[in-house]
């Protein structure tokens, strides 16, 4: 990009290439097809389509699931008539073994089956597949999203246990999680790596999820804080920091709405949506201008049009891309940023 000098001369590459997702959505049509949909027709489903990136568990249950929705006696959601039931199959798994299965439906807003029925049916689903946890999430809106704002657990405790690098992960449904347990041990490294000694400093973790990483951090530092908007995903960062011992605080708040600066952090982690940082967001950084901020970014051509900005504040020391995503073009890029003196 104009007005950048940036090279990245180094590319990690997880233990694995195919079969690493450990998170699949597949989409359920108005007429009973489920898998993924058609590259560039958003409106066709490839019937019993999954794909060989998925963890072979998925592919296992989604084979059950799939069945089991030909059988069940539920209706099809029809996205243009707004009307039916069965919507959408979240399947997740771990590297503990663990698995989860999330039927995502409408409501009595849209479909006709009574709670008794669609609940006997769930039921059914969990003793064929044997999932860890199956969750029926319901979809009240009109909107096509692969999760619900109504979480009922038919089976098991609702949530999946990962442990990445000796620290565990609970991740309920609707929180996100890496979707490459494979990897996601050479992200964090370097993200620690990157954070440098963190003895009597305050960490702030911004787009904190279920705090992947301060979690793992929040032992060397003298204070830790994460932020992020989605509150089931702070839920879980809430019970991962008890579980793991360590003190975190953690706020419910979007990035670009939090008064971080009371915080005084010393390092900031940054991983942003694809989409990049919030305009107000990268104004808060180039105003407050943290010390050193560790950027994990998913998107390279949204960091470098951030870096525009804020290499006039901060050099980049080093920078490292981990293949989160084999055979896709993306890449998660860590960047380490000093600020000028």
């Amino acid at each position: 990009m104009k007005g950048l000098d940036l090279q990245v001369r180094e590319i990690l590459t997880g233990p694995t290439t195919s079969h690493y997702r450990n998170r699949m959505d597949f989409v359920i049509d108005f007429e009973g097809r489920v898998g993924m949909r058609m590259k560039g027709k958003w409106w066709k489903v490839i019937d019993g389509h999954t794909c060989f990136l998925a963890d072979k568990k998925i592919e296992n249950l989604f084979s059950m699931v799939r069945s089991w929705t030909k059988d069940a006696g539920l209706s099809f959601f029809d996205r243009k008539a707004h009307s039916g039931l069965l919507r959408y199959a979240v399947i997740r798994t771990t590297s503990t073994g663990e698995s989860m299965i999330v039927i995502v439906t409408s409501g009595s807003e849209h479909a006709t089956e009574s709670r008794e029925q669609v609940k006997a049916a769930l039921e059914k689903l969990a003793e064929i597949a044997h999932p860890t946890t199956l969750v029926w999430s319901i979809n009240h809106t009109i909107t096509d999203v692969s999760f619900g704002d109504e979480m009922n657990a038919i089976s098991g405790p609702g949530y999946l246990l990962e442990n990445i690098e000796g620290h565990s992960y609970r991740i309920s449904p609707n929180a996100f999680f890496q979707t490459n347990s494979f990897a996601a041990p050479l992200l964090l490294q370097t993200v620690q790596e990157f954070a440098g000694d963190l003895s009597g400093k305050t960490l702030l973790d911004l787009y904190c999820g279920t705090g992947f990483f301060s979690i793992a951090m929040a032992s060397e530092t003298k204070r830790t804080i994460g932020i992020e908007l989605n509150e089931d995903a702070i839920r879980d960062a809430k019970r991962n920091a008890e579980d793991n011992g360590v003190d975190v605080l953690y706020v419910v708040q979007k990035t670009e709405e939090a008064d971080w600066e009371k915080y005084v952090a010393d390092v900031v982690i940054l991983d942003p949506p694809r989409s990049g940082m919030h305009d107000k967001a990268l104004q808060d950084i180039l105003r407050i201008k943290p010390e050193t901020i560790v950027y994990v970014s998913c998107n390279y051509k949204q960091f470098a049009r951030e870096m525009v900005l804020l290499k006039e504040f901060y050099d980049v020391e080093e920078m490292r891309a981990i293949d989160m995503f084999p055979h896709t073009p993306h890449v998660e890029l860590v960047s380490r940023l000093v600020r000028k003196t």
